[in-house]
């Protein structure tokens, strides 16, 4: 894999708050961030849901032409790939989760159409995500779906990161959090430096 790919990466914030929890989290991990940065904001995105169309399961790509498009094209080329965002209804919010379903082109090339290639380049990835409170298990939904993206997508996860009760802590101020991101960084960053492995 050229260094290239292996130095871009990918994050999608699904937050509605451009200076909130999840923002706070992502700037920690854009500092200590090598290589290029492609940062999408969903819910500046005009992105329509998957329909069920059946076009990427014969063609390469997707019928739907919106804001997905240099998603798409950002996707081929990156060596790791973030997903960020606050917990709505314990998953991801709703915007980020629409982009998820605009994903099932790149499960089609994986599972139906195999004489057309899949452009996707192999990555590493986390999941970051912020929370107003805390409860047993309010992890399971939202490593779920971020497992479902990651496989989708050809990212290798390496883990999740939560900003717990951010109603009473800020995620700016919780420390060990912050450390922990800084730690992901530095995995990531080898990662892209040594080549992700297909």
């Amino acid at each position: 894999m050229s260094r290239d790919v292996d130095m871009k990466t990918v994050i999608v914030n699904g937050s509605p708050h451009k200076n909130g929890h999840t923002a706070a989290l992502i700037r920690e991990l854009i500092k200590e961030l090598n290589g290029e940065i492609k940062l999408y904001n969903v819910y500046d995105m005009k992105i329509s849901a998957c329909i069920d169309c059946k076009y990427c399961f014969k063609n390469q790509g997707c019928s739907i032409k919106d804001d997905m498009e240099p998603f798409y094209a950002d996707m081929e080329d990156a060596g790791a790939f973030i997903i960020a965002s606050p917990m709505h209804f314990g998953i991801v919010s709703a915007p980020l989760f629409t982009l998820a379903t605009r994903l099932q082109r790149y499960w089609a090339y994986k599972n139906g159409k195999r004489d057309i290639p899949d452009k996707l380049s192999s990555k590493v990835g986390c999941l970051l995500m912020t929370t107003g409170g805390k409860w047993v298990n309010m992890e399971l939904l939202s490593d779920g779906v971020a497992n479902f993206i990651f496989d989708h997508t050809r990212t290798k996860t390496l883990g999740s990161i939560y900003a717990y009760q951010t109603d009473c802590t800020a995620a700016a101020a919780q420390t060990e959090v912050l450390a922990d991101i800084r730690g992901m960084a530095e995995r990531i960053n080898a990662s892209l430096s040594q080549g992700v492995e297909p």
